[in-house]
């Protein structure tokens, strides 16, 4: 998932759907909903007395208790930068009464805010302890009140289609850290219905959160549904050689500079290869089509696989018929097509496989995929 700010929005445009009205485009942007980014609860103190920095209209009463813990405790989900901006974005809409603080409330109310951002905090605790059962629990017994304000008949379709979002990210990274096998299955079938009825629920929603949300259901949709991996990622013009491999991964000579240097990933070609079908090896998105240096045009797709991100990227390939950043890739899927761009003795693929980032760190490509012959 790409990069978003978290915070207030990681709530407020989760939970109660759009809230700057017709004149908040430029927050609507900024402020986006991640699940990986939020920090640890923050303690609010919501006993008689306590005054909580609040944001109130010019001339208005000061907001009530309750409206003002849950909006601060939002709030202080966020870095100070970033609270400092929600803020003032904040004061400017009520000032010009595009933002109506008990509307949010009361929003807000329908829900039981403390115990889902507790569930923030205990999915992000899961990316450092996949072993925390207390953890684990807590955010099993969070769902089970996120499904029942789902089946509540009285949430409308945005409500409806944020709560099932969040309720698939939630399964979703149960299933990374199971052990068992049937219960990830479970898991996952649940995610599927969960992120089906979000695309359904917001399908006619414009908001600039609405349509990050539908484009990560999809992806999410995609991934969960197909195989990663076991697939050779060139495909042989019909009635010539199979693909091999020509220079496997780790130290070599290189083939046109002449010196030892690793090679971060496995070359495939085969007779009469230039033009062959390069196809992505799972269901992902790509992150990176254009000339890329020595790899010459090449195109890189992120995947989302049990909650950890890697970075497939298909180098040497014609310039024309790639497919643009952004598309969403099924398993098997053409990207391009086989060709020598950039530093290269001959027509071939290089496939590389990255984590965390295009950059990142290499793996052997080769336990990615099925077996295939070396020369």
């Amino acid at each position: 998932m790409r990069k978003r700010l978290s915070g207030i929005a990681a709530a407020m445009l989760l939970f109660s759907g759009t809230l700057f009205g017709q004149a908040a485009d430029v927050g609507q942007a900024t402020l986006q909903y991640d699940l990986s980014e939020v920090a640890p609860a923050a303690t609010v103190d919501a006993s008689p007395g306590a005054q909580p920095q609040g944001i109130q209209a010019p001339g208005s009463s000061p907001a009530t208790a309750s409206q003002t813990n849950l909006i601060e405790l939002l709030l202080e989900k966020m870095g100070k930068k970033e609270q400092k901006i929600v803020r003032s974005v904040l004061e400017a809409g009520v000032e010009n009464k595009l933002i109506n603080l008990q509307k949010i409330e009361k929003q807000l109310g329908k829900f039981n805010v403390p115990a889902l951002i507790g569930l923030y905090s205990d999915l992000r605790a899961l990316k450092i302890s996949r072993l925390d059962f207390k953890k684990i629990e807590n955010i099993k017994s969070t769902l089970t009140q996120i499904d029942a304000a789902i089946k509540k008949a009285d949430i409308k379709s945005p409500e409806f289609g944020n709560l099932s979002f969040f309720a698939g990210m939630a399964r979703d990274r149960l299933a990374s850290v199971s052990d068992s096998e049937t219960e990830k299955s479970q898991l996952r079938a649940a995610a599927i219905e969960n992120y089906s009825a979000t695309i359904n629920a917001l399908a006619d929603d414009k908001s600039v959160a609405a349509q990050e949300k539908l484009a990560d259901s999809q992806e999410r949709l995609e991934t969960l549904s197909q195989p990663f991996g076991k697939l050779v990622p060139v495909e042989p013009a019909k009635g010539k050689s199979k693909a091999v491999i020509t220079s496997d991964y780790g130290t070599r000579i290189h083939p046109v500079k002449k010196t030892k240097r690793f090679h971060t990933g496995v070359d495939l070609a085969g007779w009469k290869c230039n033009g062959w079908k390069v196809m992505a090896i799972g269901p992902g998105r790509v992150v990176k089509s254009g000339w890329e240096s020595g790899y010459g045009y090449s195109v890189v797709v992120s995947h989302e696989i049990d909650g950890r991100m890697l970075f497939t990227r298909y180098a040497h390939l014609q310039k024309k018929n790639r497919l643009p950043v952004g598309s969403l890739v099924k398993s098997g899927e053409l990207l391009g097509y086989c060709n020598n761009t950039g530093i290269s003795t001959g027509a071939h693929l290089h496939f590389e496989v990255r984590e965390t980032s295009a950059s990142g760190e290499t793996l052997d490509p080769k336990g990615f995929l099925p077996p295939v012959d070396s020369l």
